[in-house]
């Protein structure tokens, strides 16, 4: 007990000794150190240089494949582009969940901008980047299918913003390469779905557009929730680690 007491005295004394002193001018200093600054814009595209090459031109190749498939197969072209938006939507999930995979946090960590904002940055780069694809291919879709320009591309976004908030939602509650194993496997479930049902059951008939109208708001609506749940995540494991 004697010895018990005299060890948590001498920690006290010792921390007492090495305590390090108030900074003095600390206010004046720092406000003497010239500061660069960066916009919103500049912000954002210099989080595109953070995203693998091989990404971007992944999503190129896949965008080429569309075309090449609708120009050969124009009577499929529709149930076939759906059937690959998932594996578009997975190379998003990926680049979101690469942080915790290969432990990078505590890096981002120690950078001059939050979390949240590299979070939100690298998602919305790639789903901006994906959306402009979508819109470039929507145009031959139309030429080639029985479908109008709004309804083709509501058809294109059920699969890609399925994959994309299964793929989310997983991730928050597992880490690391088991999680994208996890969100292939929702990439290759949601494609099967797109290419069997579209052969066993005419769901792209106008009559079941309205159910596609209200499946898309509800995805809509999920995706930015699990927008939101990242980005708080992201901001919870600064103030742990802060702590």
């Amino acid at each position: 007990m004697k010895e018990r007491r005299s060890m948590e005295m001498l920690e006290q004394e010792l921390q007492i000794l090495f305590e390090a002193p108030a900074p003095q001018r600390r206010e004046k200093f720092l406000a003497g150190r010239p500061r660069s600054s960066m916009g919103h814009g500049a912000f954002v595209l210099a989080q595109a240089a953070y995203i693998r090459k091989w990404v971007w031109g992944l999503s190129v190749a896949v965008f080429g494949i569309l075309v090449g498939s609708a120009a050969r197969w124009p009577q499929e072209a529709l149930w076939i582009t759906a059937g690959m938006m998932p594996f578009l939507a997975l190379l998003a999930a990926q680049e979101h969940m690469r942080s915790a995979m290969y432990n990078m946090t505590e890096l981002e960590l120690s950078t001059r901008f939050s979390v949240k904002s590299i979070v939100l940055a690298r998602m919305g780069l790639l789903g901006s980047f994906h959306l402009t694809l979508l819109l470039l291919l929507l145009p031959l879709l139309v030429l080639y299918g029985q479908t109008g320009i709004l309804r083709t591309g509501v058809y294109l976004l059920v699969p890609y913003l399925m994959t994309t908030f299964l793929s989310m939602a997983w991730v928050r509650r597992m880490r690391g390469r088991e999680g994208l194993y996890l969100c292939l496997g929702i990439a290759v479930l949601v494609s099967s779905l797109q290419v069997v049902a579209s052969n066993t059951v005419n769901w792209y008939k106008g009559q079941m557009f309205p159910w596609w109208l209200l499946i898309l708001a509800l995805l809509l609506a999920g995706n930015v929730w699990e927008y939101y749940q990242a980005a708080c995540r992201a901001g919870s494991i600064y103030e742990n680690l802060a702590a």
